[in-house]
């Protein structure tokens, strides 16, 4: 019985925070409004998602591909750094992370050689 009440009562609570989310700044606030800051990190999140997904296979991908990898994430450096802070912090290092992953397997190729 009080289990449907505690489900509800968690998804009225989600829904009032994603209203909440879509609604513009107020005068004081600098945020963009929800729906444009969603499609702004999904710009961004995608490219993110796919270039870190590749650190798992990094041992098994030719040269070339390695240094596509490191290229974009290059490229992708400087649209973190348009973020919000927290976000421009954390996903900003993990980006650094993957890209430092990628470059050293490419450099202990290259010195194999």
């Amino acid at each position: 019985m009080m289990a449907p009440r505690l489900a509800r009562a968690a998804l009225a609570a989600t829904l009032l925070a994603l209203a909440a989310a879509d609604l513009p700044a107020g005068p004081a606030g600098s945020a963009a409004p929800g729906p444009a800051r969603a499609l702004a990190e999904e710009d961004w999140r995608g490219e993110f998602d796919a270039l870190c997904a590749r650190t798992d296979d990094a041992m098994a991908l030719p040269v070339d591909e390695l240094r596509a990898l490191v290229a974009r994430c290059d490229a992708l450096a400087p649209r973190l750094r348009a973020l919000d802070e927290s976000t421009r912090k954390v996903f900003g290092r993990r980006l650094q992370q993957c890209r430092d992953l990628f470059r050293f397997v490419l450099e202990s190729r290259q010195r194999g050689s």
